[in-house]
């Protein structure tokens, strides 16, 4: 089907795409392409942007981005929503695992999608910033790698590098260290306990602790995206994780979006799309 904004480019919209069959459930993806042009650019293969909801790695859906996927798409960028086992179901690292499995699926199949698996990125928002954050610092890390065992149909990848490497990462509203925030439910929910009895699913779970891991050669380019009045992540997360960000290998961004609240994604959609899309365009296009 194709759907579209109105203001660009007609977008081609494939919806509930399995990628990845883990024992509780079928994952599937709504992959968003821009509509093909026609003449020698028809084959031309697109960057590609996964998608991760919020909702406290427990709720929300892939439609929650469906905004951004179709703005992204009619900028020249395809995107891919992906869900996630949420924590009600299954516990972590499930859930990064899960979304590394849908960026493996998307390079293993990126001949037959038209996409370039050299140039993928992503996008988060909350508990989706979270793990699109950690997927970008993890590449290749044994504990966190998907099963390959899950993935549907075709999931090899024979090009450069990691499997579930991304080339550039935007975090919106994000939480990176647990081992150093007060404690939610929603996160013992996530990790099986308090910090003092699982202290290793926290470090583990922590996309700073991750920091002192990541070379040159397989840094992710992020930008950290946060509203200044977010009464649920304060955007002091992003700002020190930034700190991290400078001081390890990479290229990192932090903006705060000053009046708007942890749904800043919503509350200013224009910003946050300026933001993502001259972002990508430096480290994706």
């Amino acid at each position: 089907m194709r759907d579209s904004l109105g203001a660009g480019a007609a977008v081609e919209v494939l919806r509930g795409v399995p990628f990845a069959s883990p024992p509780e459930r079928t994952l599937h993806l709504d992959l968003y392409r821009p509509a093909p042009p026609r003449g020698d650019a028809a084959d031309a293969r697109r960057a590609v942007v996964v998608l991760v909801y919020g909702g406290e790695w427990r709720e929300g859906d892939r439609d929650d981005l469906s905004r951004f996927g179709l703005a992204l798409a009619e900028r020249g960028f395809a995107c891919a929503a992906v869900e996630y086992r949420g924590s009600d179901h299954a516990a972590f690292p499930a859930q990064i695992r899960d979304v590394k499995a849908a960026i493996r699926w998307l390079r293993a199949n990126a001949d037959r999608a038209g996409l370039d698996p050299n140039r993928v990125g992503a996008f988060g928002h909350a508990a989706g910033a979270h793990l699109a954050v950690l997927a970008a610092l993890t590449p290749g890390h044994p504990e966190l790698a998907p099963d390959a065992d899950h993935l549907v149909g075709e999931a090899s990848f024979d090009g450069d590098g990691s499997a579930d490497a991304l080339a550039a990462t935007v975090g919106v509203a994000g939480l990176y260290n647990f081992e150093h925030t007060p404690e939610r439910e929603s996160i013992r929910s996530l990790l099986g306990g308090s910090r003092s009895e699982v202290p290793e699913a926290y470090e583990l779970a922590s996309p700073s602790t991750h920091l002192r891991n990541v070379g040159a050669d397989d840094a992710s380019s992020i930008l950290l995206l946060h509203g200044a009045e977010d009464d649920v992540t304060p955007s002091m997360a992003s700002e020190l994780f930034y700190d991290g960000l400078e001081a390890s290998a990479g290229t990192a961004e932090c903006v705060v979006a000053e009046g708007a609240g942890h749904d800043v994604h919503l509350e200013q959609f224009e910003w946050t799309l300026a933001w993502t899309e001259a972002f990508l365009d430096r480290h994706l296009r």
